[in-house]
């Protein structure tokens, strides 16, 4: 036991290094710290809403009958709406009363570490689930792939570049990438698949993940000298929004 909870500290290397570096993105923004840490503390709490959404989306499904007529069906929901869905939603709306609080003011790039790090709490707190489930190897392996913060980093860019963009709404397809590509790798992980190698595609998935971990160190120091990452998101849309009101004479 000494030796897995060792385990997970060494698994916790990779998602705090990436919290500290987002966090310090605005050393002198005190709100901003503020906002990263409590956006932490909330995806380690985040446990409970998941549950409940996971529960409650079972229970209905169960209601249809559909999932004894076709186990096939029942394991697609299992692992694209009981697990993936229900985490990536729950995950967004820490970051989206954030997003709302600092509407003014938040960039391209504040909006990707809110996603972020509140992916990075739930990835913590899940951490200590899978050290009662799991082995040494897979609980390291979960800290340096990092996926959960790689799902966030995912749909916090697809958000923002759809702001940037002028869509309307950009969230659902945000949280709808992600909770694809989570889903995938529930999915074929599934043991119900059987002696298979849809396994390969998980693992797949997860190298793809701490690729997308270590781009974002380049990404990010390259993007934090371009005002198109870093000048506040909204503030094209008010203008645009301002312009209309005054051609409509209001």
């Amino acid at each position: 036991m000494l030796i897995l909870f060792g385990a997970l500290l060494v698994s916790y290397i990779f998602p705090l290094t990436l919290y500290f570096y987002l966090r310090n993105a605005h050393k002198d923004d005190k709100q901003y710290k503020k906002d990263c840490w409590n956006l932490l503390w909330n995806g380690l709490l985040l446990g409970f809403p998941v549950f409940g959404f996971s529960f409650l989306c079972n229970i209905l499904f169960q209601f249809t009958g559909i999932g004894e007529r076709f186990p096939l069906i029942e394991l697609f929901f299992s692992a694209f709406i009981l697990k993936a869905l229900s985490e990536e939603l729950m995950k967004y709306l820490p970051a989206r009363k954030v997003i709302n609080r600092n509407h003014s003011k938040i960039s391209f790039l504040d909006l990707m570490a809110y996603t972020t790090i509140s992916a990075i709490g739930f990835e913590i707190m899940e951490a200590v689930v899978y050290v009662f489930m799991s082995n040494v190897t897979q609980v390291i392996v979960r800290g340096v792939t990092n996926m959960h913060a790689a799902f966030g980093l995912i749909m916090g860019y697809i958000i923002a570049k759809g702001y940037k963009k002028n869509i309307k709404n950009p969230v659902p397809l945000g949280v709808f990438v992600s909770t694809m590509i989570h889903g995938a790798y529930d999915l074929c992980l599934n043991e119900s698949l059987g002696e298979t190698d849809w396994f390969m595609i998980s693992l797949l998935i997860a190298a793809i993940c701490l690729g997308i971990n270590i781009c974002n160190y380049f990404f990010m120091n390259k993007a934090r000298n371009n005002p198109y990452y870093t000048d506040p998101l909204f503030y094209e849309r008010e203008n645009d929004l301002s312009d209309a009101e005054m051609a409509n004479g209001e």
